[in-house]
């Protein structure tokens, strides 16, 4: 794996990219919420970095490059790679809920403040507690002659 440090500035080549796909540095400003000559000390700081010019710059607008139109499909593809990562992580399709039936006694001196710690470490796992002070509460469903009694308590959404 080539070492990250090699690589160009991940704002420059952000800002190349914006430019580039615009074909205007001021399209690219815009869209970054900065001004057109951040972009343009971005995109000249890449093109020293890579010593070669990404863009043509005329009077009215700029064109790409032979090399700058190779490194924006480059960036393009890389991008929507590392968007593509980024969404599979934020949608969690192997997402963990886990359920825990207990009385009112262990989830309040216990159990609740262990998993407000249990959050802070695992933000994506999901844990509810099911609160009874019946005695078979460790077993599903409601206990004989009895309906309710079970509390959802913590649960996140």
């Amino acid at each position: 794996m080539p070492n990250p440090h090699d690589f160009a500035s991940m704002t420059a080549l952000i800002c190349f990219e914006a430019a580039a796909r615009n074909m205007s540095f001021k399209a690219a400003a815009q869209e970054m919420n900065v001004t057109p000559a951040a972009i343009s000390h971005q995109v000249k700081a890449l093109e020293q970095n890579l010593g070669c010019a990404l863009f043509i710059r005329r009077h009215r607008g700029v064109e790409l490059t032979e090399k700058g139109a190779f490194l924006l499909v480059a960036l393009q593809r890389g991008f929507e790679t590392i968007s593509d990562a980024v969404s599979r992580l934020r949608d969690r399709p192997d997402a963990v809920d886990v359920t825990i039936r207990t009385t009112t006694a262990v989830s309040a001196l216990w159990l609740t403040p262990k998993i407000t710690a249990f959050w802070k470490i695992h933000p994506g796992i999901t844990v509810s507690q099911i609160i009874s002070d019946v005695a078979t509460a460790a077993m599903p469903g409601h206990p004989p002659g009895r309906s309710g009694g079970n509390a959802r308590v913590g649960a996140r959404q």
